[in-house]
């Protein structure tokens, strides 16, 4: 399997070395001339390494060099973070002006030690690096390799996607399916239609057709649609189905109580149940999922969609609805709409009949056609479109039946950084609902994002990326936010089969089925019940941790203690019930963190000396937690995004550097000076905050952009201040959104009812 290539890593550390700051803070440590003979050597191998991508797939020599060049960059990263770190405490307490931290920093840590130990572990870097840098020459590693620099229209990207949902050629299968679907079983209340093709033919586009049609809707009393993928669980299915039909909490139910909550929902009921992506064989785990959807009505139906026929015969179903491929005209229609979305300009003559003939060659199948659709987009000249159809990638195609080397060339296409990003997402398994959001600000905590575009926010490059996925089809099945813009997505199994290769064995998804951990991965996303496994990994590696609650959702505390090994963690996710009073010990020794995600630890109380050190911490996200005050808060020099969900008191101000202020589900408030020192703020999201009668001024925001107030059921009215100049109220808002705020009466003068406004427990400000 090939090594992914940690271009990102490389270009961060180089970037770093490199910084006028950074060079200040060598000569303070008295390592200067080390540090820029290291940046150096890093720019050296950073200008082989696209060259090595291209090469490591025929040669196992230049597979093994990049093996072993993350061994050593991996190590220096951690190395000049650790000089960071110790900076950044260092100027934030001298900043505090508390002498008390000052002396005890001074007595615990002899910046003269740490020199010496900095200098010395500098050393032992350098001379690894040598080594790997020795051999880039035996290998004829060539440095001309040029990252092509494109131009990305942003604009047009983020509405492109939109053509994903344009499903053509599939009107005629999708009369026939709902054709079955009328048609009722003499001998059984609940029958099976199957839908069988291979990848990337649009077996889920067309069960998604059929099962969000009108027609469909009205024939059926209830309707389910639960993904499957590889891991045909039982129990996962029936929950899946029972979350779907109640809105009761179904985490800890066993297996009979699924059973009875089911059969009490479907019996005597006409349903519709789609399981999408089958990959089952075991015709025992079939009738034993069998036997609990038999007590649907007449006319009940379940369909299925999977690649086999084996599976298909294995249901039951002796005679599937096997989708074909486009014809050459609907798969030219397809390509056509992506490569020339624009009407009005029409389609280039010369192109076209290239174009058919591509078209041709994808046999049919809409992921190929989307995939190289990508591509072809922002080509215009006859010769590199006539590559395309030459192209060496066709022969794999038949010699492997497969459209996998199609999506890679799409991925060729791609800038580093984007592989990067792509490559991180197999850490997810298949069919998971990605989050926006989340997935930019675990890119950006990887440090993925921060080499991009100059002046340019990490989240605009974030969700330029996410564009350029989604108008490639890397990413599929967008979800739009009130304001339609693009909230989650997920990706297809090719495509998510594609990352897992590319990303070697840098990231790995651990449940219950695992065996054992391929390599030394550096991301993982691990199932409760197969937290046991992480004791074998090498904790200097480990970048990201996350942990969902599965069957098991409670760890014992010698369990949940082998988090604080993994010292070098940017990103930690957990979503577990209990375990939260041992997580304070484990979460204090993770310096490097970056994303802390413990909105599903009920119950959490966070400990100023668990977080005080966190100064790399730029996203926190709490549930229900208790104690988080301005003196915990102003140490976190680096957050940019804090989002609170549950009941919690505030005893102080906010520092001033967020980004994004986001409160959910306030049962009562003791907020005082929030928003007045909120200076760098451009998102403020409120949800939910019961007892909220007034909120003190905002509009002196300069860089306020998005201001969200949900279901403020007391809130009556937004204060200003005098005197209203045009220019300086909400001088940067763009969006506005008022949603089940029934109380609210509009703004008011600041010094018009200074009774309401002294009441801290009605105010928020």
């Amino acid at each position: 399997m090939a090594e992914q290539i940690p271009y990102g890593v490389a270009t961060s550390l180089f970037n770093r070395l490199a910084s006028a700051a950074f060079r200040e803070l060598g000569r303070i440590y008295g390592v200067m001339d080390e540090l820029e003979i290291l940046k150096n050597t890093v720019e050296s191998i950073k200008a082989v390494l696209l060259d090595a991508e291209d090469k490591q797939e025929q040669s196992h020599a230049v597979q093994n060099w990049v093996r072993r060049l993350k061994d050593v960059l991996l190590p220096a990263d951690d190395l000049i973070d650790e000089f960071l770190i110790e900076d950044m405490i260092h100027k934030r307490d001298k900043a505090h002006n508390n002498k008390v931290t000052q002396v005890f920093h001074s007595l615990s840590i002899s910046r003269a030690a740490f020199r010496r130990k900095m200098a010395h572990e500098i050393e032992k870097i350098q001379k690894s690096v040598n080594d790997v840098v020795k051999d880039m020459s035996v290998l004829n590693l060539n440095s001309n390799v040029v990252v092509v620099k494109k131009t990305n229209d942003v604009r047009r990207e983020s509405s492109s996607f939109v053509l994903e949902s344009e499903i053509i050629g599939r009107e005629d299968d999708k009369k026939k399916i709902i054709s079955l679907l009328r048609q009722s079983h003499e001998n059984q209340n609940v029958s099976l239609v199957a839908i069988v093709g291979i990848g990337g033919l649009g077996k889920t586009a067309l069960a998604q057709l059929v099962y969000n049609d009108d027609q469909v809707q009205n024939l059926f009393e209830k309707s389910m649609w639960v993904c499957v993928s590889d891991n045909f669980d039982v129990k996962t299915i029936l929950k899946n189905m029972v979350a779907l039909l109640t809105k009761d909490n179904i985490a800890d139910k066993n297996l009979e109580e699924l059973q009875n909550m089911l059969r009490a929902n479907l019996t005597g009921t006409r349903y519709l149940l789609v399981l999408d992506d089958i990959w089952n064989e075991s015709y025992e785990k079939w009738d034993e999922l069998r036997t609990y959807l038999m007590c649907g009505a007449q006319g009940s139906k379940v369909v299925v969609t999977t690649r086999s026929k084996i599976v298909a015969q294995t249901m039951g179903v002796s005679d599937p609805y096997v989708l074909s491929g486009l014809t050459p005209e609907e798969s030219w229609g397809l390509l056509k709409n992506i490569t020339f979305p624009d009407d009005a300009i029409g389609v280039n003559q010369t192109l076209e009949p290239i174009g058919k003939k591509i078209a041709e060659k994808c046999k049919g199948v809409p992921l190929a056609i989307r995939s190289l659709g990508g591509i072809l987009r922002s080509k215009r000249e006859e010769r590199e479109w006539i590559d395309v159809l030459q192209g060496d990638f066709w022969k794999l195609c038949e010699d492997k039946d497969s459209i996998m080397p199609v999506l890679k060339l799409s991925y060729n296409n791609l800038s580093p950084q984007q592989r990067q990003c792509f490559a991180y997402c197999s850490i997810f398994p298949q069919d998971w609902k990605l989050k926006k959001d989340e997935l930019i600000q675990m890119w950006i905590a990887q440090g993925y994002l921060g080499c991009s575009v100059e002046e340019q926010c990490m989240e605009d490059v974030g969700n330029q990326f996410v564009n350029i996925f989604l108008m490639n089809s890397f990413f599929q099945d967008a979800e739009l936010n009130d304001d339609g813009d693009v909230s989650g997505f997920k990706m297809h199994d090719l495509m998510h089969d594609l990352a897992t290769q590319v990303a070697g064995n840098d990231c790995c998804y651990l449940d219950s089925r695992a065996k054992r951990c391929l390599g030394r991965p550096v991301h993982i996303l691990v199932e409760s019940d197969a937290f046991c496994m992480l004791e074998s990994l090498d904790s200097s590696r480990l970048r990201t941790l996350i942990v969902l609650e599965s069957n098991r959702n409670e760890l014992d505390e010698e369990e949940f203690s082998v988090i604080s090994n993994f010292k070098y963690l940017r990103v930690l996710k957990l979503r577990l019930l209990g375990s939260h009073k041992m997580l304070v010990g484990s979460i204090e020794k993770l310096k490097h963190l970056r994303h802390l995600d413990l909105t599903h630890c009920d119950g959490l109380k966070i400990h100023p000396k668990s977080t005080s050190n966190l100064v790399c911490l730029q996203t926190i996200k709490l549930l229900m937690c208790v104690g988080l005050s301005r003196k915990v808060l102003s140490k976190l020099i680096n957050l940019r995004h804090l989002v609170i969900k549950g009941s919690m008191t505030f005893k102080d101000e906010t520092p001033s550097r967020f980004k994004k202020l986001s409160i959910q589900q306030y049962k009562g408030l003791t907020l005082s000076n929030w928003t007045s020192p909120l200076t760098n703020i451009n998102e403020i999201y409120l949800d939910g905050c019961l007892n909220l009668r007034y909120l003190s001024p905002l509009e002196h925001l300069p860089f306020l952009k998005s201001l969200e107030l949900r279901y403020l059921l007391q809130l009556e009215y937004i204060y200003y201040e005098d005197p209203i100049l045009h220019e300086s109220f909400f001088p940067s808002l763009e969006i506005l959104q008022l949603i089940a705020c029934s109380k609210l009466k509009g703004w008011r003068r600041m010094r018009d009812d200074l009774n309401d406004i002294n009441s801290s427990h009605h105010l928020l400000g």
